[in-house]
């Protein structure tokens, strides 16, 4: 699932269009941070068997034999007398998976991890969710889905407490709440028990170029690409944070990099955009 998000997000395409929907906030800047958000987490209330779902901006659409097989499936699944309903909600959750559909999927995840409580089966609830929300266009949606994945993480690191992606994960849900800077210290108290974990060094030079600060976010990536010259996304937002600096000869180096590493022709676009103004 992992690997599917960086094909969607990769060069930020996206994900800037996310990270600068989120409140604004001063990363580092312990004295004077300043939180204008009003947004107030609820859990969603929807019932699975409503049939009510969402289309995710990122997903696509399913092919016609997929949809026969999915109207079959849910009305299966909808009669309650049916002893195979969490083989079924699997099914259903897979079809929806393979489309990039986490939203829809997530519901019937969940299904699944309140029938048949595990490890495993939270971990799909709370990643559907977490890919939901990562995609979340609307802050007030991204609130809603990021308690729901904060909720089976949660449940997880209460049997597993040594999983630094998880903490990771829940701190970014915590930007789109009522309380930012929650998120903010989680990922410092991240790095400050492990100063290379790369996911928390991401989350806080993405968050510290949608604030602004892009000399702290060239920090940030600049210790990603030491650590992991491959990580194409923090090769992007270093260049960036270099072209905002107007450190050229920098920022070109980099998107040059990305644009011999990735084949995606949208991504080059984006590269290619950049390249021209630094030419």
């Amino acid at each position: 699932m992992l690997k599917q998000r960086v094909i969607l997000v990769v060069l930020g395409i996206v994900f800037i269009v996310i990270i600068y929907n989120l409140p604004k906030i001063a990363v580092e800047n312990d004295s004077d941070t300043e939180l204008k958000t009003t947004e107030k987490a609820s859990l969603s209330s929807e019932n699975i068997d409503a049939g009510g779902e969402r289309v995710d901006l990122h997903s696509f659409e399913l092919s016609s034999e997929d949809e026969v097989r999915l109207d079959i499936l849910k009305e299966r699944f909808t009669n309650k007398e049916n002893s195979d309903r969490l083989s079924i909600a699997d099914s259903i959750a897979l079809i929806y998976l393979e489309y990039n559909k986490y939203d829809s999927a997530a519901k019937y995840l969940e299904f699944i991890a309140m029938n048949d409580p595990s490890v495993g089966n939270y971990l799909a609830t709370g990643d559907a969710y977490y890919e939901s929300f990562s995609f979340a266009m609307d802050r007030e949606r991204a609130s809603i889905l990021g308690e729901k994945a904060r909720y089976y993480y949660g449940l997880i690191l209460e049997e597993q407490p040594g999983r630094p992606e998880l903490r990771t994960k829940i701190a970014m849900t915590y930007i789109s709440s009522a309380n930012p800077m929650q998120g903010i210290m989680m990922l410092r108290q991240i790095l400050a028990e492990d100063p290379e974990n790369e996911l928390a060094l991401y989350n806080l030079g993405t968050l510290s170029i949608q604030s602004g600060q892009y000399e702290k976010a060239r920090g940030y990536f600049e210790q990603i690409v030491d650590l992991n010259p491959k990580n194409l996304q923090a090769r992007f937002y270093l260049g960036l944070s270099y072209f905002e600096l107007n450190e050229n000869d920098k920022a070109r180096k980099q998107f040059e990099l990305v644009r011999s590493m990735e084949g995606d022709p949208a991504v080059i676009a984006t590269v290619d955009g950049y390249l021209k103004e630094l030419n």
